[in-house]
């Protein structure tokens, strides 16, 4: 089967796989894929590396070493001889592919060919070429033969192979799997990759596919790059339990007990690789363990900076003993490294920073070599105090020189003579007047930690450095600036570029520029029943809306807080962490926009959030409302910045609310009015009760879903806008683009999503791009996720406009599924009552799906879908606008 995971163009649907997962999310309330890629989030990956000739390096038998080494020319690696644990291997040294029934999607290709191998010998593997139009499909089997022979009728084992994925041109899905217990072309065990153009995108995933449909039971992030890296895959299965590992790191278990015997076999949906050493063998044989943690592949510090701290978790196949592993940084004069001590599997490393320059960090398992880690740096100069002087006030900086009243939450501005180029090396740092220093902001690759210490946070990528016209604005960390203290701004000289400062060629800025500034005395009180924040003035309690959330989050006693929004456009991440009843009222409707260019490439996932200080984890949504019952969100705007894109997994939410513990009878609810909701896609991702009244939803891919009860839109504009991705320049598209307004993942019991009275319109996208509309129509009311969530959804009383096609829902659609279930009834499914056009005409149905259901009146009232009291009578819960 096949899906599209974007917006429908008017003329064409492009479609890739049936993924339970796509559109809204992954598992367990998670959104992990949708649109037109799926997600992922950065982590370990192995490397393809060749020795240095002179190397800094650490090995497990000291705690630190620099030594000199020269290495030799590897050689290729071959099969081992079988044996009672490895039941059958094929390197392709031979140079054929006897071993395999082969069949090419269309357009693609099979070759073996020479290539480097994971230690820069030359080898021969298995290279697939995809086919320039996007499809998915079984494309190799091992032959029965062969087999019965290796293997009899064992029906536990493991399959294992090292996959180097390979750029092709189509971009959307792209998974590469490994299957086991293939019992027919519809019908198997996966394991592998889900490789995107991003490597914050990417993942490894585990599950199955029945009767045509794909279910990814695992989607566990880890940076998947392409063209260089060569990953060691290993799916596992063993009774009814299926586990997935990449690099010797178990990544995820799921069981399933439908087939019980197959062979083995690769899938991909449209994705160009290179495959060697596959290995069949005994599930008891354990691979070996290497991972490190953090798993990013990059490092940026400066030059004289404290070092930086990796874990590394190494163990031998029992996974109990701990083994040996070596680190060595090509060039030992930017970056040394040193190893600590080791507690149980896990060692600590680190990496210092001594001088400019790039190196490589090679890390490397001691039983198995092919096991490798790599971390890229990048060192910049060492921080100097700039002495340049520049005459500042307050027309260049903000807070403006020796200002007395700052705030402990508020941006730092440095305005230019004209429009300055960001930089790639220096920091941007504040300090205390005595010169300690308070916090360090980078040019790139930053994160936060946001909300209240001592409580869960949520960890986030960030962008704090934002340039527009000739104002830079400069985000310190979370909690950084503290009451009654005051500090000085030290920048590096080359953080920016190609403007001057105040007639001055800009040369940094340091204690000597006399950018200082003190804080305010005190913070507002803590018995606060309304606090106010405000972008600008003098009297507003805080500068960002996250300081007034942090102020109700600790300060708990208060009752059903307000905080009041004056207008402004709030540039910020926001999260809100089990506190209930809090309001935040905006001064105006689209004069209060609070917003941030989110997304799932930049911080991927729904979002979770942990004690201490993540820094990653945190998930897509502007908004991030955790186990915060009777939240109101009133008279604002709430905004993704971020553009759809073919470089980019673009789920972006405006708002998760999350309800960990929600049932059918409780769950924290959520009220937004007289409002607006604004992204492309996945805009909305709801669980618990949600009431929307008199609010206004944009979007164009899944944009409302989620894995809750009763979610209420009444008196409500849900807009289709035009998809960036697809503009009128691509013919495909030259009549506009379509997409999905729905994909319920609502839990059984629950009315799920019900429209009351309100209104289906369209309008151009961001870019522009405009929607299919008339005969062109491609917008559709929703689609399913083919898991085993319930796809409830009603529309009672709606107008819609000409963008929706007359089949209305998408089942059996571009390869979407049918829906859970698959016939509609009063009370659950996908239904309608009294559609209207926009100007209150009936509309036509007669075109609509089989699959969904025109409700009478009696079934209105039989359901519980009438008015908002019936929809939220599981709980008891009328709220009032």
């Amino acid at each position: 089967m096949i899906k599209r995971c974007g917006s429908l163009a008017a003329t064409t649907l492009l479609c890739a796989l049936v993924l339970s997962a796509c559109g809204g999310g992954g598992s367990s309330g998670s959104s992990e894929t949708g649109g037109s890629a799926n997600s992922a989030s950065s982590a370990g990956t192995s490397a393809s590396t060749s020795s240095a000739a002179t190397n800094s390096s650490a090995s497990s038998n000291a705690a630190s070493s620099t030594a000199t080494s020269t290495s030799s020319v590897a050689s290729a690696q071959t099969c081992p001889a079988t044996s009672s644990n490895l039941y059958f291997c094929d390197d392709f040294q031979a140079g054929n592919t006897d071993n395999w029934d082969l069949t090419a999607n269309t357009g693609g290709a099979f070759s073996v060919e020479d290539t480097t191998d994971f230690a820069g010998a030359t080898t021969k593997a298995l290279k697939y070429t995809a086919g320039g139009t996007a499809s998915n499909a079984v494309i190799a089997l091992i032959k029965d033969a062969v087999w019965t022979a290796k293997l009899g009728n064992k029906a536990d084992y493991y399959v294992e192979a090292r996959i180097k994925p390979l750029t092709n041109g189509t971009t959307g899905n792209k998974q590469l799997y490994m299957l086991g217990r293939y019992t027919a072309s519809n019908n198997w065990y996966l394991g592998g990759l889900n490789v995107q153009n991003s490597t914050g995108s990417t993942q490894v995933e585990a599950g199955y596919m029945k009767a045509g449909t794909i279910t990814r039971a695992v989607q566990t992030k880890r940076a998947i790059s392409q063209d260089s890296n060569w990953y060691k895959v290993r799916l596992e299965i063993s009774g009814s339990t299926i586990t997935v590992y990449m690099d010797g790191e178990n990544l995820g278990t799921t069981t399933d007990a439908t087939f019980t015997s197959g062979k083995i076999g690769l899938f991909t949906n449209n994705k160009s690789f290179f495959i060697d050493d596959i290995k069949v063998g005994n599930p008891a044989d354990k691979p070996v363990l290497f991972s490190i943690s953090p798993a990013a592949t990059t490092y940026a510090a400066d030059a004289g900076d404290s070092p930086y701290t990796i874990t590394v978790n190494a163990a031998k196949s029992d996974g109990t003993t701990a083994d040996d592993f070596s680190v060595v940084s090509d060039k030992p004069g930017v970056v040394s490294v040193s190893k600590g001590a080791t507690t149980g599997t896990s060692t600590t490393v680190t990496l210092t920073p001594l001088t400019a320059g790039t190196a490589n960090i090679t890390f490397t398992s001691g039983s198995d070599s092919t096991l490798i880690k790599k971390i890229a740096a990048t060192i910049a100069p060492q921080y100097v105090d700039s002495t340049a002087t520049y005459s500042l006030s307050a027309s260049q900086v903000y807070p403006a020189p020796a200002a007395t009243t700052a705030y402990t939450d508020d941006n730092l501005k440095l305005t230019f003579d004209s429009a300055p180029t960001l930089g790639s090396a220096g920091t941007i740092r504040i300090f205390k007047s005595d010169g300690t220093l308070v916090d360090r902001i980078n040019l790139s690759g930053e994160s936060d930690s946001i909300g209240v210490s001592g409580s869960n946070r949520r960890g986030v990528a960030t962008t704090p450095i934002q340039i527009s016209g000739n104002t830079v604005t400069i985000t310190p960390h979370s909690g950084k600036l503290a009451y009654g203290t005051s500090y000085y701004v030290g920048i590096s000289s080359t953080a920016f570029s190609g403007a001057t400062l105040n007639g001055k060629a800009f040369a940094g800025i340091g204690k000597a520029a006399g950018w200082s500034f003190t804080t305010k005395s005190t913070a507002p009180a803590a018995t606060l029943t309304t606090i106010t924040v405000d972008d600008d003035g003098s009297s507003a309690d805080y500068r960002s809306v996250q300081g007034a959330l942090n102020h109700v989050m600790t300060n708990s006693s208060v009752s059903n807080p307000v905080i009041a929004v004056k207008n402004g456009t709030y540039n910020e991440l926001l999260y809100l962490y089990n506190r209930a009843g809090v309001t935040i009222q905006g001064e105006s409707r689209s004069g209060v926009v609070m917003q941030y260019n989110n997304y799932e490439t930049l911080n991927s996932g729904s979002g979770t959030s942990a004690t201490g200080a993540p820094t990653s984890g945190g998930g897509r949504a502007v908004f991030f409302a955790e186990n915060s019952d009777l939240l109101t969100l009133d008279t604002l705007t709430l905004k993704s910045t971020h553009t759809r894109a073919s470089t980019y997994s673009n789920q972006a939410e405006v708002i998760f609310f999350k309800s960990s513990t929600a049932t059918l009878t409780s769950g924290h609810r959520l009220i937004a009015k007289n409002a607006d909701f604004y992204s492309e896609q996945d805009t909305l991702q709801l669980q618990g009760y949600t009431w929307f009244y008199n609010t206004k939803v944009s979007g164009n891919v899944d944009f409302i879903w989620g894995n809750n009860y009763a979610s209420l839109f009444e008196n409500s504009i849900i807009e289709m806008i035009g998809d960036s991705q697809y503009p009128a320049s691509n013919a495909s598209y030259a009549n506009g683009t379509g997409g999905y307004i729905l994909q319920a993942r609502t839990y059984s019991g629950g009315k799920g999503f019900v429209f009351l009275n309100s209104s289906l319109t369209y309008a151009d996208g961001p870019a522009g791009v405009k929607v299919a509309t008339g005969s062109n129509a491609s917008s559709y009311l929703a689609r399913a996720a083919a898991g085993t969530w319930v796809d409830n959804i009603a529309f009672v009383s709606c107008k819609m406009d000409t963008h929706i096609i007359p089949l209305g829902w998408a089942a059996n659609v571009s390869g979407n599924p049918a829906p859970n279930p698959a016939t509609a009834t009063a009370s659950t499914g996908w239904r309608e009552y009294g559609s209207m056009d926009m100007s209150g005409n009936p509309l036509t149905v007669s075109g609509r799906s089989s699959n969904s259901l025109q409700l009478t009146a009696t079934d209105l009232g039989t359901a519980g879908l009438g008015d908002r009291n019936a929809v939220f009578s599981a709980i008891g819960w009328t709220p009032t606008p």
